[in-house]
């Protein structure tokens, strides 16, 4: 992989598109040529990307590399990929990767067909804006798919050269692979919200209440990095304090609360999973019981 020679074409200029040929060039390799739909996205991936054809035509920018990596939104990605084969964008030997985390290599498949190798690379990272990505890629594990150990093994160079730290996941568990994602970052934020919203009924709003539970939550954070998801549990499940987990369950029994009952009770399961090791058997029983009565 990453040889000299290699002429990377980005086709999508969103925050990973726009971070990722940021950082290949950082590395000294050849960004040639930016696609994107939109002129507005192009303007900004001229700023980190230097010197690469920026054009709305994803044929003409396929042409211009031997590596192209695809990254639109995951329902674009099929499209794009039959759209640059259908217009000779893609030549025997080269690699088409994609960076999607939930999608297999079906999506490749005519790139394959047209004698192309591909793969997939997926950061397990967040990206709020480009900068943050440009910060965030370097040191963060990539999930690398690929049909064949060439491609695979290429892949995880790539990955190597923007900072990260690759490895290899299966194309049949790519799904529960993103489920996991998605539960430790998109569902983490909106958990946080459900507590600014139950911080709002007592009178503390938006902005104060994040400021409010932000120290709460790097602590949180925190703890997970030094001891680990059983470690770093605390509160009633953990203390196996039944009469406090009762109080919250009833304060939640109300009509308009009822999806944020079930959020408790789920999530409170499996919390309980991790304090079987420092609550009683037959607390831990009643506990269960108590919580499953609200599923």
């Amino acid at each position: 992989m990453a040889r000299r020679e290699d002429r990377f074409v980005v086709v999508g200029a969103g925050r990973v598109g726009t971070a990722v040929g940021h950082l290949l060039q950082q590395r000294g390799l050849r960004v040639t040529a930016v696609a994107s739909r939109g002129e507005d996205s192009l303007q900004r991936a001229g700023g980190y990307i230097s010197g690469a054809l920026m054009t709305t035509d994803v044929v003409k920018a396929g042409k211009k590399g031997n590596v192209i990596l695809i990254t639109t939104p995951d329902d674009l990605i099929a499209d794009t990929c039959l759209s640059l084969v259908s217009g000779g964008a893609v030549r025997r030997g080269a690699y088409v990767l994609h960076m999607s985390g939930a999608l297999g290599l079906d999506v490749l498949a005519p790139a394959e067909e047209a004698g192309a190798r591909t793969a997939s690379v997926h950061p397990l990272q967040t990206f709020a804006d480009v900068k943050g990505a440009v910060k965030r890629i370097p040191g963060s594990v990539f999930a690398v798919t690929a049909r064949d150990e060439a491609a695979g093994e290429w892949a995880k160079e790539l990955v190597r050269s923007l900072g990260g730290d690759p490895v290899t996941l299966a194309e049949k568990d790519k799904t529960l692979y993103h489920i996991g994602a998605v539960v430790a970052s998109n569902l983490l934020v909106a958990l946080e919200h459900a507590a600014e919203l139950i911080y709002q009924e007592i009178g503390i709003y938006r902005e104060t209440a994040l400021k409010a539970l932000m120290p709460l939550i790097e602590g949180t954070v925190s703890n997970l990095k030094r001891l680990g998801t059983e470690g770093a549990l605390t509160g009633p499940v953990a203390r196996g304090d039944i009469g406090v987990v009762r109080r919250h369950l009833e304060c939640l029994e109300r009509e308009e609360r009822e999806l944020l009952l079930r959020v408790y009770a789920s999530l409170s399961l499996f919390a309980l999973d991790l304090a079987e090791a420092e609550v009683s058997r037959t607390r831990c029983e009643e506990l269960e019981e108590l919580l499953r009565h609200y599923l």
